[in-house]
């Protein structure tokens, strides 16, 4: 029981030291840009992702966000947000496989988002034949923007962490019933 309780407690104390690295990365990227808003990583970056249920709530995940940088953004999300995140994900992912709304001269930008979810936002940017997938994430550390993904349509080749965490999504949260088609 002491054990238990020990170890529960060592755990729970790694979560908060990993928060609390997280907002200190945070807060000096933020005097290091001198931008009075959240930092926006756009320029072509390697991002990974950490996926992790709280050993203190397993109907919680913490989803940190980084690069080499050390821009970061993480978060507390439930498996209902998870849920719509893989969602969207998912629908972003077909239509930057897909033919429809491509840019020949100037990119086109789609948007994937929920309306009553806000932490999550997935842009789908078309050129040619080339598809950049962005993921936005809102948390209580602040906004960031990153390049999560590409995809080249002829051959149907991903790289990025984008489908990785895609694949983590529906590796953990359960199957969604199928849709009667309309």
């Amino acid at each position: 029981m002491k054990s238990e309780v020990l170890m529960r407690w060592k755990m729970a104390k790694r979560v908060v030291l990993s928060l609390i690295g997280g907002l200190f990365v945070f807060a000096c990227v933020q005097a290091a840009t001198g931008l009075g808003g959240p930092p926006v990583a756009c320029a072509p970056q390697e991002f990974s992702f950490s996926l992790t249920r709280l050993p203190e709530n397993p109907s919680k995940y913490s989803l940190v966000i980084s690069n080499d940088e050390e821009q970061s953004i993480s978060g507390i999300f439930s498996l209902d947000q998870l849920q719509i995140l893989r969602a969207m994900m998912s629908d972003a992912e077909k239509f930057a496989l897909g033919s429809e709304a491509i840019g020949t001269k100037d990119a086109l930008t789609t948007r994937f988002e929920d309306k009553h979810e806000v932490a999550f936002i997935v842009d789908v940017e078309k050129l040619g034949n080339q598809s950049r997938l962005f993921l936005t994430l809102n948390t209580e550390m602040g906004r960031m923007t990153v390049v999560a993904g590409k995809v080249v349509r002829g051959t149907r080749r991903e790289e990025g962490f984008f489908f990785d965490l895609l694949s983590r999504l529906e590796s953990i949260l359960p199957k969604l019933p199928a849709q009667a088609p309309k």
